[in-house]
């Protein structure tokens, strides 16, 4: 599933509508919708950050790919925590995707 399908599919699941999910989230109702029907491909990462969080999953949820934790883990600081290795964790596949597109 892409991003697109995988936002309508959570969204749904919730029992939400686009607009419900917009008040939730603060995202414009038709951001969401151009992104579920795949009209907009390429959040921000803000964007999916609150969506996210509205949804009530991490970011990353919405990612194709399973993380390598222990290779990023030996490069940066032991004072970090899970959730902030998560979320420099789901920025650094986002990236990767974007470039990827690009």
């Amino acid at each position: 599933m892409n991003f697109g399908e995988k936002l309508k599919y959570l969204r749904e699941s919730k029992g939400l509508g686009v607009n419900q999910l917009a008040l939730k989230s603060g995202v414009n109702a038709s951001n969401i919708s151009r992104l579920e029907k795949g009209i907009r491909k390429d959040p921000t990462f803000d964007t999916v950050k609150k969506l996210a969080k509205a949804l009530g999953v991490s970011v990353s949820y919405f990612d194709d790919e399973e993380k390598e934790i222990n290779t990023v883990a030996a490069h940066i600081d032991d004072d970090v925590t899970e959730d902030e290795m998560n979320e420099i964790l789901s920025f650094i596949d986002y990236i990767k995707k974007r470039d990827h597109n690009n």
